[in-house]
């Protein structure tokens, strides 16, 4: 039986695209996220109806790409900080606590004891795809060439 070996050259996929995959997943990130931002803001406004004081919307930030340990590269983009109103903790009614964004975000996704859930999270990420999609394909066909 025949034996084939290949060895391709350590930079094959650099040489190829005229540039390296870390480059363009780090600009394709970068772009991407001012996107998912709006679609998420836009998408938690629709939610709240009028109803809601604004610091949901106002926390939502996108940090910079980063490498995992898994060589993956990834965004996060959510709410951050806490809020500026304060709850009263339920069992004794003389402590208040402020509650962080991420846990408002959740209350309005998913409800609570005292509302409905108002999903805004899966429509965010329906809305932005398309968007994200173009950009990344733009960013791909210019770094390539």
């Amino acid at each position: 039986m025949a034996e084939l070996d290949i060895n391709f050259p350590d930079n094959l996929f650099g040489n190829l695209l005229n540039s390296s995959f870390e480059d363009i997943a780090k600009e394709a990130l970068e772009e991407a996220t001012p996107a998912m931002v709006e679609s998420i803001k836009d998408s938690i406004r629709a939610a709240e109806r009028g109803a809601g004081t604004g610091e949901l919307v106002e926390s939502i930030k996108g940090v910079k790409p980063k490498k995992t340990k898994t060589d993956a590269y990834i965004v996060n983009v959510g709410p951050s900080g806490k809020s500026k109103t304060f709850y009263y903790d339920s069992k004794n009614h003389k402590r208040t606590y402020p509650v962080s964004n991420a846990l408002k975000g959740i209350w309005l996704n998913y409800g609570n004891a005292h509302q409905a859930p108002s999903p805004w999270l899966t429509p965010a990420i329906n809305n932005a795809q398309a968007e994200i999609l173009r950009i990344f394909q733009k960013k791909w066909e210019e770094m390539t060439r």
